[in-house]
């Protein structure tokens, strides 16, 4: 039976002191120290019981038993290299993954196209997406778990170590249901403001401090009864079904706008809409400052700013 205690690394360290009649080249050679080399051959020796090398002025010479040894431990390690050469093909590695994480919006309205025109370009590449806030976004591709994130732009502060693209300016609009309302009402006539539930970004997001002008523009204010999701799905579902009004991002139902099944809401007067402008937030595609990209990741990189001008333009 074969000593279950003879590892690889001891056939290797012994090939290598053999080869080079020196621990110490046999150490460079295999990026190890010189003590590690010696550890393992006395290691070897004692598994085995005998003594592999005579220490002498001509460096490590291999005893009679140990040429013995050689002939086998060199076999048995190019058996194992060309075994391992032969499966070289069916163990292949997968394809790197591409890793994303991009804000809710984004991930509804612009990546979707993005992807289909990257799988034209360059098929059989996985693509991972993650969905968060910008600051956990922020947060996990500081640790490497993104290769790059879609968000929206940071203060300076927020952005040491980081490079910042441009793609697009978002604005917080605000949509109903076909029928809603307050497609027909006249708030001059009625006199009263309107009330009705809303469907805001959590405190914590950017979005919900543009939310107030919007609020006063449609005379929603004060906003007391509300709900508060970043969940696009769900926005969409609840405001096409009830009396809603959606403060959301303009590109996470830009689609639906355009579809019919949602209705964006104009500003009533000029001075509603400079406010409104003012909540164009800049989206753009984060990454760390010293990162290179792939050939890959560049190309869906190129598709993004192409796709990004076409919705500009």
């Amino acid at each position: 039976m074969i000593d279950g205690r003879i590892k690889f690394r001891h056939l290797q360290c012994f090939l290598a002191v053999a080869n080079h009649a020196s621990v110490q080249k046999a150490a460079v050679a295999l990026s190890l120290t010189q003590p590690a080399v010696s550890k393992t051959i006395k290691e070897l020796e004692d598994f085995l019981n005998i003594l592999l090398f005579d220490r002498g002025y001509r460096g490590m010479q291999m005893t009679q038993r140990a040429e013995v040894f050689f002939t086998y431990a060199e076999a048995a390690v190019n058996a194992l290299q060309q075994a391992t050469e032969f499966m070289g093909p069916a163990k292949k590695a997968p394809n790197p993954v591409i890793r994303i994480g991009a804000t809710p919006s984004m991930t509804v309205s612009f990546m979707p196209q993005v992807l289909m025109e990257f799988e034209r370009r360059i098929p059989n590449v996985q693509v991972s997406i993650l969905t968060g806030e910008t600051a956990y976004l922020v947060d996990q591709l500081r640790d490497d778990e993104f290769d790059l994130i879609l968000c929206r732009h940071l203060d300076a502060e927020q952005m040491v170590g980081f490079s910042f693209e441009f793609l697009y300016a978002d604005p917080l609009v605000v949509v109903v249901r076909p029928g809603h309302p307050m497609l027909t009402e006249s708030l001059e006539k009625s006199g009263k403001s309107r009330r009705y539930i809303s469907i805001l970004p959590p405190k914590t997001s950017i979005n919900r401090r543009a939310a107030a002008p919007l609020a006063m523009a449609f005379d929603l204010r004060p906003i007391a009864h509300f709900v508060e999701s970043r969940s696009i799905s769900f926005g969409r579902t609840y405001t096409m079904n009830s009396d809603a009004v959606w403060f959301v991002p303009w590109c996470a139902v830009k689609l639906d706008v355009e579809q019919g099944r949602l209705v964006k809401l104009s500003p009533p007067v000029t001075a509603a809409k400079e406010s409104i402008g003012q909540t164009a937030r800049s989206t753009g595609l984060m990454m760390r400052s010293n990162f290179t990209p792939s050939t890959e990741l560049q190309t869906l990189i190129d598709i993004m700013r192409e796709n990004a001008l076409a919705g500009r333009t």
